[in-house]
């Protein structure tokens, strides 16, 4: 049987002990909250450097994506005119197009047609009469003067200043019934009309108000009548009768739809197999430095009108990442139009030169400065390719059957 010694001793040594593994539970928890700690750092630091790396990289993409604009127009193609290093046979599948059949009557110029022609001719010298007898139908084009008030007050924009001003009966551009109510006036007359400026009238100062309007008729446009000396004083580079005039309208109108014809015949029928991605790109450049070069060249156009934009992307009512990935369509079928020419001309053994261009420009332009416009803007490459596309088309037109 133990003393109380020998139990104090062992009551010792077991409280002793007992620290010892608190001490080493304590030890140990703490090694684990460390290494947590140091794994939560390693997380964090990872997650930050892989938010660095999204960021570098979207970045980049988004760099990789931007269209650049370029003038570059013969970037990408060979003396030839051709794309360089591009064979356009292994890139898109051609329709036949030699011994098609061609209807006449999906390529002729109507005689209805004929007819519009001629009275857009008429109407183009069509003189002021002062007639007074005559009185206003509606479709004339006449001329007035006008002053506008509001509740008895003048309002900006709204007096000719007796400058006269053109208006066709029935075309909408005044407001309100403003042209109807000067069907059945005459010559000199001076006619009170009522209007309402719509709710959402661009001027807010006239928006939903009610205008008076005291015009007075200057003069009704009266259109001669086609002649052949009308043909002898104003087409006579195309004609010199009636009837010629006629004829003629028929023949370039036919070759005119004809032409389209075959170019819609082989962009419907062609299929391509391989967009080549340098020249596709540089086709997108092209376009957009010739839409912004439009634009800068408009904008101050726009403004005299009250259309204001911020920039080019304003104008356009997209993102700069939204136009530039419209541009991917056009210039697809641009890059197909391209191909399929090409490949026609790969097939049958076509090239052309510089000198052939030379000698195009100048019988249709007549002269080498034109010549020298040209090549200084677009470069020898590009306007070499410009030709293929009417060999193409005949080739295709001299191979046809027509009935």
């Amino acid at each position: 049987m133990g003393t109380k010694t020998d139990e104090k001793s062992a009551e010792n040594i077991s409280k002793s002990m007992q620290k010892r593994i608190d001490r080493a539970k304590q030890t140990k928890k703490a090694k684990r909250s460390a290494m947590t700690g140091r794994i939560i750092s390693y997380v964090i630091l990872a997650l930050v450097a892989a938010g660095i790396i999204y960021l570098i990289s979207a970045a980049a993409i988004k760099a990789v994506k931007r269209v650049t604009p370029s003038s570059d127009y013969s970037k990408y193609l060979d003396a030839n005119g051709y794309v360089k290093d591009v064979a356009a046979g292994s890139c898109v599948t051609l329709p036949e197009y030699k011994g098609i059949t061609i209807k006449n009557s999906d390529i002729e110029y109507t005689d209805e047609e004929v007819q519009s022609d001629i009275d857009d001719q008429v109407n183009q010298h069509t003189e002021l009469s002062t007639d007074t007898d005559k009185k206003i139908e509606d479709g004339d084009k006449i001329n007035l003067d006008y002053v506008g008030t509001v509740d008895g007050v003048e309002f900006a924009g709204g007096n000719s200043n007796g400058q006269g001003s053109d208006l066709t009966i029935g075309s909408g551009t005044f407001v309100d019934d403003f042209e109807q109510q000067l069907i059945g006036a005459g010559v000199g007359d001076n006619v009170t009309v009522n209007v309402t400026f719509p709710d959402d009238y661009q001027s807010a100062d006239l928006a939903g108000k009610d205008a008076k309007f005291e015009c007075t008729i200057n003069g009704i446009y009266v259109a001669p009548e086609f002649t052949d000396d009308f043909v002898a004083e104003y087409l006579s580079d195309k004609a010199s009768t009636v009837e010629e005039y006629k004829k003629y309208l028929k023949d370039t109108h036919y070759e005119t739809n004809l032409n389209d014809w075959i170019e819609n015949y082989l962009r419907d029928n062609t299929t391509v197999t391989n967009y080549p991605a340098k020249y596709l790109k540089q086709l997108k450049s092209i376009q957009k430095y010739s839409e912004m070069e439009s634009f800068n060249i408009m904008k101050d156009v726009y403004a005299q009108y009250g259309m204001t934009y911020n920039d080019f992307y304003d104008y356009q009512g997209k993102s700069e990442e939204e136009y530039d990935a419209s541009l991917d369509e056009t210039c697809k079928e641009t890059e197909k139009d391209v191909l399929t020419y090409q490949a026609i001309m790969e097939k049958e053994g076509v090239r052309s030169t510089i000198d052939d261009y030379k000698a195009h420009i100048k019988e249709t332009e007549g002269g080498d400065e034109a010549y020298a416009d040209r090549t200084e803007q677009y470069g020898d490459p590009y306007l070499i390719q410009s030709l293929y596309k009417d060999k193409a088309i005949q080739i295709v037109k001299d191979n046809a059957k027509f009935e």
